[in-house]
């Protein structure tokens, strides 16, 4: 029963990270990326209104001069998807960041997927590609459907990733408490584990929408994983790093426990383990969010811990004036004291 159930438990597992690989790559599955049909869509919607015409500032999109700024096959080296749409500088955002609606994650992979694909027109498979300006029709409703599920997803990683995180942090602390043989703790570390490892589970998915949404990263191929150029990269493969752990500490601790109720140090020393890391990993989450001097009024008070000698000098105050002084050298003003 307790083999059935590892696996069952297992399986459950590679499911749900395949449903994270499969949204990833669900544009590049399809077989061509066609110009008119999806490509044009979204260059008249966020494109066109400031590049077409003569008087177009920078560069044009109603014409073929749009594709000098294209790389087939290499979208990194693309002005038109790396330099314009995901630039380190939010300053050089394409469109500008204020501009709405924003790009969507889906959208921007549809965009890489067209350039490795080698970027080509309608017209280049033979057909007739027509004016790059004139109108075209809206987004099949399936595709629009998809774009929405896709942000509603990622728009729940802020408010999802806080529950894991908490309850990660008393798995490590409750077993902690029950090293000595407190049930009563066991069982809550137990349970926390297992919630906060669903939890994580949920906060990787979202969080893989959220960051393209955030232009921090997105993840297209496999070898995307691997970016360290992506600003989310290390908050991302920490992430993933401790949830699979925490699953295999899930599996150990089911299995520690249907054998043996008293025993089960190594999961809770597994426990306390995945609370420090999962505690790292939001803190690389809370720089993303609100910067490196978040933190500052912590880093106070650990260097006051550690330093207290230094903590305990009182500050230097200015130099001022003696006003006696000021009388006494200056008879003008003694009549203003």
């Amino acid at each position: 029963m307790v083999q059935s159930m590892f696996k069952s438990l297992t399986l459950n597992f590679f499911f749900m990270l395949s449903l994270v690989v499969l949204a990833s790559n669900v544009m590049q599955a399809q077989d061509n990326v066609g110009f008119e049909q999806q490509i044009k869509p979204f260059l008249n919607k966020y494109c066109i209104e400031c590049h077409e015409g003569e008087d177009a500032d920078s560069f044009r999109m109603d014409n073929d001069e749009m594709l000098d700024y294209v790389e087939p096959g290499d979208p990194e080296n693309s002005d038109l998807y790396s330099h314009m749409l995901l630039p380190e500088d939010d300053d050089m955002l394409m469109p500008p960041i204020d501009y709405s609606p924003r790009p969507s994650g889906p959208e921007m992979m549809l965009v890489k997927t067209w350039i490795q694909q080698g970027a080509k027109t309608d017209a280049d498979d033979g057909g007739d590609d027509g004016d790059a300006a004139a109108p075209v029709a809206a987004p099949a409703p399936t595709s629009n459907f998809e774009k929405h599920i896709y942000n509603a997803l990622g728009s729940l990683h802020p408010a999802a990733v806080h529950l894991p995180i908490g309850l990660l942090l008393a798995a490590g602390l409750f077993g902690f408490l029950s090293l000595r043989g407190s049930f009563v703790m066991s069982d809550c570390a137990y349970y926390c584990l297992w919630l906060g490892t669903w939890g994580a589970i949920f906060a990787c998915v979202s969080g893989w929408w959220y960051s393209p949404m955030e232009h921090r990263g997105t993840v297209v191929e496999f070898n995307d994983l691997f970016d360290q150029s992506h600003k989310v990269f290390w908050h991302r493969t920490g992430g993933l790093i401790v949830t699979i752990v925490a699953f295999l500490v899930c599996i150990i601790a089911k299995r520690t426990r249907d054998t043996d109720p008293d025993e089960g140090t190594l999961w809770k020393l597994g426990a306390i383990v995945v609370a420090a890391a999962i505690g790292w990993v939001g803190h690389e989450g809370g720089e993303l969010t609100y910067g490196k001097d978040h933190y500052k009024d912590l880093n106070a008070i650990i260097e006051m811990v550690a330093d207290p000698k230094k903590a305990a000098q009182p500050a230097a105050e200015p130099e001022v004036e003696d006003a006696s002084s000021i009388n006494d050298s200056d008879p003008s003003t003694a009549n203003d004291f």
